[in-house]
């Protein structure tokens, strides 16, 4: 995972622009966002973005590329993460260490956001994030839910 630090401001405006994560946040609130945390990580395909058991609490929000989630045990795919969708909540939210694998299936740029980060925010976005992050966790509730009624 590599720092990416030469993309300017309105080149990152326009790729959250189009996500749905972002939808609910103005403009002025997504600058903001970006300048607070600035972290934006290229992984390339087939470069895992964390490993199970890592010690890593950040959250991370997929602009663009995809990344599949695997326990490391079976490698088993468990999933797809596409852009505007976020991965990294459990260790995020629970302070705790990673319980899954996530590796890039192609070339993928990720916004990174540590709890800190998110406690020096104003709070209408913080909030807006934490709703993003409910609303997420639910639809993943409900799929799983949806999963094991039809596969038992």
């Amino acid at each position: 995972m590599k720092l990416i630090e030469n993309i300017p401001l309105f080149k990152q405006m326009e790729i959250i622009n189009r996500l749905e994560f972002f939808k609910e946040f103005t403009l002025n609130e997504r600058q903001i966002l970006l300048e607070s945390f600035g972290l934006l990580y290229l992984v390339s395909k087939n470069q895992f973005l964390f490993k199970e058991f890592d010690n890593d609490k950040r959250l991370f929000i997929v602009l663009s590329g995809s990344l599949m989630v695997f326990k490391h045990s079976h490698l088993l795919e468990l999933g797809s993460i596409e852009p505007g969708e976020f991965i990294g909540e459990g260790a995020f939210i629970n302070n705790r260490e990673r319980s899954i694998n996530a590796r890039a299936k192609e070339n993928a740029i990720v916004l990174a956001i540590t709890a800190d980060a998110l406690t020096r925010l104003p709070n209408v976005i913080r909030e807006k994030i934490k709703d993003r992050i409910i609303e997420g966790m639910s639809l993943r509730i409900a799929k799983l839910s949806e999963h094991i009624e039809t596969h038992g």
